[in-house]
């Protein structure tokens, strides 16, 4: 018998797959609604989320964030680089959608080694990068006209499915992964609030 990867333990936890539906609805575990909230605040409450997790990360006991709680579950330092890739990579799938019409892209899903280097990383390093990464997406959204926010691209995650989402959906989702993230790290996710 074949060792579960990362993503069939996460699967198994009812992460990832359902989260498409934030374009949309509130979150069913963490409560946030993104898409109810006025599109001009997305940026700005983005800068707020990251800065919560600039100071998560600075007063954060060094072991604590390195530890893995059980497998499939990530580190709080790793959860806090997912959510910088994640905030870089809707940014460059921002851009896109507003330079070209429904573009595709895969499924952003980094490897298990990807993700043990994670653990390695400097805590100032992750912190001044989700920084930049959090201050460039919020200009992206800052400089949106009325009539781009609702450009399209398609997310194609394979056996996961594939999904359109406007740029207003991509916006709401990357707010929602980090202040959802933000809760995983510090433990503070509510309980029973897994997904039907």
């Amino acid at each position: 018998m074949t060792e579960p990867t990362l993503e069939d333990l996460r699967r198994a936890r009812g992460e990832g797959w359902q989260w498409p539906r934030i374009a949309s609805d509130a979150c069913p575990q963490c409560g946030m609604h993104a898409a109810a909230l006025p599109r001009e605040s997305l940026g700005p409450m983005l800068l707020e989320s990251v800065a919560a997790w600039q100071e998560f990360l600075a007063a954060a006991d060094e072991s604590f964030l390195r530890t893995n709680p059980e497998p499939g579950v990530f580190s709080p330092i790793q959860y806090g680089a997912h959510v910088r890739d994640i905030v870089r990579v809707y940014a460059d799938r921002i851009e896109l959608a507003i330079a070209e019409d429904n573009p595709t892209f895969p499924q952003f899903s980094p490897s298990s080694e990807v993700f043990e280097a994670y653990n390695e990383m400097p805590v100032d390093e992750l912190t001044d990068d989700l920084d930049a990464q959090a201050r460039r997406l919020a200009i992206i959204l800052g400089n949106l006209h009325d009539d781009q926010w609702e450009r399209t691209l398609v997310r194609d995650g394979g056996k996961d499915g594939v999904f359109t989402f406007t740029v207003h959906g991509q916006a709401c989702y990357a707010l929602h992964e980090s202040h959802h993230h933000l809760l995983d790290a510090e433990g503070t996710l509510p309980v029973g609030g897994a997904p039907p």
